[in-house]
């Protein structure tokens, strides 16, 4: 129970967005109107769009907050859902224009099967100054607690957090992996290169300020590979890390 409970704890307060979605079951028919609803957002969604988790996920979808190009986003989430179940894992780059912010976003893209439902689950994160390569390294803290999304099942948080179309760990005090989800085999190389530079960064900030709980790196691995890292401790309550991983974008473009 200990580690289901910081593995909710991650999901909710991840330093990079994470979101789901619930698929129409008669896929590729759906309804502009009703279908897609989102069904999850962790709670720094509020501070880039604006809006609440318990809002967004009660009953809205791509038509009422895209207005104007939602008819994209339903194709892609039909795409997603029947051509790329996890691990196949969709990669896009676009402009997203929300109340909070106007920027570039990179998202990740999976689906997986919950109960009888199948679930779009995605990550994604704003074009900051570490994903451009300005800042290889900062340390800071993860965005406000909010209200929990109460139609969210307890079990679902573990089952997605395995599905992440990020890698991502659960790392005791001294570095040891506690817990591993499905894409950390395929990054394993690179995990083991970057995890020690980067623990030593976290606790040397902690000696410094031990109120710290969200660290950001880029790292280049011996073999070329530049690889963005998100650690944090997002349960004060707990000595477990949480680390997620992904690819770095290298070069920023543009789809008008």
């Amino acid at each position: 129970m200990i580690l289901e409970h910081f593995i909710r704890c991650a999901m909710r307060r991840s330093p990079f967005v994470i979101y789901a979605k619930v698929a129409p079951p008669n896929l590729p028919l759906y309804n502009e109107d009703s279908d897609f609803p989102y069904f999850f957002f962790s709670d720094n969604i509020k501070s880039i769009y604006g809006l609440t988790p318990q809002f967004l996920c009660s009953g809205r979808n791509a038509k009422a907050d895209h207005p104007d190009d939602y008819q994209n986003y339903f194709k892609d989430d039909v795409g997603v859902c029947q051509r790329f179940k996890h691990p196949k894992i969709k990669r896009i780059v676009e402009h997203w224009r929300m109340p909070a912010m106007h920027t570039t976003v990179l998202i990740r893209k999976t689906a997986m099967d919950f109960g009888v439902d199948r679930h779009l689950l995605g990550c994604f994160s704003p074009f900051d100054d570490v994903e451009l390569g300005v800042t290889s390294f900062c340390a800071g803290k993860l965005p406000e607690r909010l209200k929990e999304i109460e139609t969210v099942p307890e079990e679902w948080y573990v089952a997605a957090w395995k599905h992440l179309p990020n890698a991502a760990m659960v790392l005791d005090g001294d570095g040891t992996v506690v817990e591993a989800n499905a894409l950390v085999t395929s990054h394993k190389g690179e995990i083991d290169s970057v995890m020690k530079p980067c623990l030593e960064q976290v606790y040397s900030t902690l000696e410094l300020d031990s109120s710290l709980d969200s660290w950001k790196f880029w790292k280049k691995t011996p073999e070329g590979n530049k690889v963005r890292i998100w650690i944090s401790r997002p349960d004060p309550e707990s000595s477990y890390f949480h680390m997620s991983l992904r690819p770095k974008h290298d070069i920023l473009t543009f789809n008008f």
